[in-house]
């Protein structure tokens, strides 16, 4: 059982400025807590054992956000930014993972309410290692709140709870930000800074990137104004 996730806190949040002046993106309050703290705590109630969170700008606000969530909580501080994929490739190197189990991996600015399942528990149960490099958490595009992007990947059988995927320009559905990766794709990797979606799509090219539909509610929020939306929603 998939036990071990990553975080990935270390962006600049530029567009959500002046929010983000201040403070990472990731610690912009959603409700009492903010999107970092309830991602976190998700992962717990699903009984996940290891938790590393990255962290660039204003890194001591993140260590001081997850303090309470010692030992299970980690943050790796890095002194340039990595992206997401040499972010991830940074913590393999530095042994901050306990076993070679593949790993959840969830933006730190990302939110949605288990309203139909819990989305990481299905994701899990879903993941084939047999067939699989990357298993990504998917919405289609009309559904995603505050999403107004063109589309990321068009999944090959909708008759399957899991589907191979393909990137499409103007596709219907969109990456959540939530994922599956087996990390041994990354160990031949020589860049240190590299985006994550490069995996993607080398997996897409070996056939190994499936992906499955989520039906619970997750909301995009990547400016001050879809925030305000957010918040008039949910009063």
């Amino acid at each position: 059982m998939i036990e071990e996730a990553m975080i990935f806190a270390a962006g600049l949040g530029k567009r959500m400025l002046p929010l983000t002046k201040k403070i990472p993106k990731p610690l912009i309050k959603i409700g009492k807590n903010s999107m970092l703290k309830n991602n976190i705590e998700k992962l717990l109630d699903a009984k996940f054992k290891n938790i590393i969170v990255n962290a660039f700008f204003h890194s001591q606000l993140i260590i001081n956000e997850v303090k309470s969530f010692s030992p299970k909580v980690k943050v790796i501080v890095e002194e340039e930014r990595l992206e997401t994929g040499g972010g991830l490739l940074n913590a393999i190197k530095k042994n901050s993972f306990n076993t070679k189990e593949p790993i959840i991996l969830l933006n730190g600015d990302v939110f949605w309410i288990d309203q139909n399942f819990k989305s990481l528990d299905r994701i899990r149960e879903l993941w084939d290692p047999s067939k699989m490099d990357q298993l990504i958490c998917l919405k289609q595009k009309g559904e995603y709140f505050g999403y107004h992007g063109e589309g990321d990947f068009e999944m090959l059988d909708l008759k399957k709870q899991s589907t191979k995927l393909t990137f499409k320009k103007n596709s219907s559905y969109v990456f959540t930000g939530l994922q599956i990766i087996n990390s041994s794709i990354l160990k031949k990797n020589k860049k240190t800074i590299f985006s994550i979606k490069e995996k993607l799509i080398e997996s897409s090219e070996k056939g190994k990137l499936f992906g499955f539909l989520d039906t619970n509610p997750w909301f995009h929020i990547g400016t001050v104004e879809d925030l305000e939306k957010f918040k008039k929603r949910f009063r």
